[in-house]
């Protein structure tokens, strides 16, 4: 989910923060034994938000022991014990890997893809590892994300303007990643809206963060489409010209993601009821505080800074 899904590890308990140390490293050793060794280097730690989901959804709670990391041997540390929820969230990650990196190897140019090319076979092996382990729901999995991958890939090549229509797709994908293969029918939808949000979310901020980067390599980026010239800015910053998200384009992309960002809340609000306080006060961390804050950070650090007005603070309030 690109680093845009964390939480404000300020504001976490140090009980909280131990337990989702606990999750992160729990999800590392299922990956490990899902998918072999290397398929450790996919992980990030947005995966921990959708662990925590799946956790809350099931009624259960992680359980924790103490144990060693091969890459921090000399202290022990608390690590959540193998069970359903990190396996799937395990699964998920290797197959978004292979997703995203099967779209890196059409969309990048020059040594970028190279690479990608280069790692497509092991990315794919470990994907195809999980699937073969984790049975039909995992199945269904990789095949509804090589389908919206190929739906977002059309258009892109498409040259499709619309934002909307590019995260929805996104937010499409995610949510049948986040509730495949639960049988409860109610805890399903809830867990498709929170996918649908937090894909939709992630696909602008994503959108914004990489707009400077992807006109200067000329890449498809719907913000540059539909905005055209006035995508971006040049400002002088004390003695240098530098280009700029335009703020219009800043303040217009953070009232959408703020907007989809909306939705998290209620089916937040529905899986943390009665469920394990850790969990719950981490995923509520993510969602009211982590994720504005990451939007914040990826819109604010390509527009140029207004003292009149700070588009951040402004918009996050809408949460």
């Amino acid at each position: 989910m690109f680093g845009y899904v964390m939480p404000c590890t300020d504001e976490l308990k140090v009980k909280e923060y131990d337990l989702y140390r606990a999750v992160y490293c729990g999800i590392c050793r299922s990956l490990g034994g899902a998918a072999g060794c290397l398929s450790r280097l996919t992980l990030t730690y947005d995966s921990v938000f959708l662990a925590s989901l799946r956790y809350l959804a099931a009624g259960a709670s992680p359980k924790i022991k103490d144990g060693r990391c091969p890459l921090h041997p000399l202290k022990k540390r608390h690590i959540a014990e193998d069970c359903d929820e990190l396996r799937f969230a395990a699964a998920a990650t290797v197959i978004m890997a292979d997703g995203k990196i099967r779209d890196d190897v059409k969309d990048e140019r020059g040594p970028k893809k190279l690479a990608a090319a280069a790692a497509r076979p092991f990315v794919s092996g470990m994907a195809i590892r999980a699937v073969r382990r984790g049975g039909d729901t995992f199945r269904e999995m990789r095949d509804d994300v090589k389908k919206y991958v190929a739906e977002l890939s059309s258009l892109e090549k498409e040259n499709c303007p619309s934002l909307d229509r590019t995260a929805e797709c996104f937010g499409s994908l995610m949510s049948r990643v986040f509730s495949a293969g639960c049988e409860d029918g109610e805890k399903r939808r809830i867990l498709a809206e929170a996918g649908r949000s937090a894909g939709r979310f992630v696909y602008a901020a994503d959108a914004a963060d990489d707009l400077l980067r992807d006109k200067k390599k000329k890449r498809y980026n719907p913000l540059l489409l539909s905005w055209g010239d006035r995508a971006t800015e040049t400002v002088k910053i004390g003695k240098k010209q530098r280009e700029t998200l335009a703020r219009p384009v800043a303040e217009a992309v953070m009232t959408a993601a703020m907007l989809d960002l909306r939705r998290l809340p209620p089916a937040v609000e529905l899986l943390t009821e009665g469920g394990d306080p850790g969990l719950c006060a981490i995923v509520r961390n993510i969602v009211y505080l982590g994720m504005p804050d990451a939007m914040q950070r990826a819109v604010g650090r390509n527009t140029s800074p207004d003292p009149e007005k700070d588009i951040s603070s402004k918009e996050s309030e809408t949460v």
